[in-house]
């Protein structure tokens, strides 16, 4: 889907590399602002190959280059369940491991992303959107507020480096209806 010079499609095989080159690049950037949310077990190659088999795999496309990478699926690790989330029955569409390249930040790939994420949820009739966010993240923290995901609590991840351990959990929802019955 293509938007402003910015289109969201299924990663293929060929992106791979891509995709890990930009989030080095990214890990490096956060680090450099004090932010340690990833380490070499996640997002790894492992992971961005298990999640291209599932086809849950995407890349942000801006001006014809690969401009970042996200997932989107229904699997929660074990901590969501100590969320309290607004509903707890209901079909949900979870968004894991989005980075953007720093060097093209700003220029609204970020909510052409979170339009897609809540489009994607809608056509699947999903009940509501999920994910989480490193609690040191203020930038991230804040983009999701703006974006009404309401911030539902807080887990620990225990194979996060120690002191940056806490992620915080947001949510939106979509289809109320659905869940009220």
């Amino acid at each position: 889907m293509t938007t402003n010079g910015v289109e969201i499609r299924e990663a293929i095989t060929e992106d791979l590399e891509q995709i890990e080159q930009i989030l080095s690049v990214c890990k490096r950037d956060l680090e450099q602002k004090g932010i340690y949310q990833w380490n070499d077990q996640y997002p790894n190659t492992a992971y961005f190959l298990e999640k291209l088999n599932h086809r849950e795999l995407y890349v942000i496309e801006h001006e014809d280059e690969i401009a970042g990478s996200f997932v989107l699926d229904e699997h929660a690790m074990p901590e969501w369940g100590e969320v309290k989330w607004r509903y707890e029955k209901g079909k949900y569409l979870l968004l894991h491991a989005l980075f953007i390249n720093p060097l093209i930040q700003g220029k609204g790939l970020g909510k052409r992303v979170l339009d897609f994420f809540e489009e994607t949820a809608v056509q699947g009739h999903y009940d509501g959107i999920r994910l989480d966010v490193f609690s040191k993240n203020e930038a991230a923290l804040k983009f999701y507020t703006k974006r009404g995901f309401e911030h539902r609590g807080d887990i620990i991840l225990p194979f996060k480096p120690v002191d940056n351990q806490i992620y915080a959990c947001y949510e939106k929802i979509l289809r109320i209806s659905s869940l009220q019955s």
